[in-house]
């Protein structure tokens, strides 16, 4: 009986536990492979999110009258106007005169970075930072000198995004 076990139910037993492993691989590479086509439909699904997001905004900015009166005011480069690093805007690039920062929501009508704004009585501008959420219908004109801002106050005045 023994030699009966040893030679012949011992390797069947054997070779069964050898299939369950190549089996257990085999199962296991099948869930990969569906995790794997399960992250790409999300992101997938995602990416058509965003173009969805992203073309309604334009209709949304394509049909958004390019005339309109907004609130202007001033701002100069400082930790309590802005945000830790008051030199670089929300554009990623370094504050300057003849720039100006936009509401979000002027900034979703396409009021975007590097267009030019006719601000009524005072000039064009380049649209190159974000003000806080906070505000609506906003220009903000960049200034290095905090008096000069002061001065400057607070107007309504009509602006006008160009199209150059």
């Amino acid at each position: 009986m023994k030699v009966l076990i040893n030679y012949t139910i011992t390797p069947i037993l054997c070779a069964l536990m050898v299939i369950l492993a190549v089996v257990v691989v085999v199962k296991q590479q099948e869930i990969d492979t569906l995790r794997h086509k399960l992250v790409l439909s999300e992101k997938t699904a995602e990416a058509r999110k965003q173009m969805v997001e992203e073309v309604r905004l334009l209709q949304k900015a394509k049909y958004a009258p390019p005339v309109r009166k907004v609130t202007v005011t001033a701002y100069n480069p400082t930790t309590d106007q802005c945000d830790s690093d008051p030199l670089i805007a929300a554009s990623m690039r370094k504050v300057r005169l003849g720039t100006i920062a936009v509401s979000r929501d002027l900034f979703d009508q396409g009021w975007v970075f590097g267009r030019k704004v006719r601000i009524e009585g005072i000039g064009i501008f380049e649209v190159n930072d974000l003000m806080n959420k906070r505000f609506t219908q906003r220009v903000d004109i960049f200034m290095w000198d905090e008096d000069q801002a002061r001065q400057f106050g607070k107007k309504n005045i009509k602006a006008a995004l160009l199209e150059i």
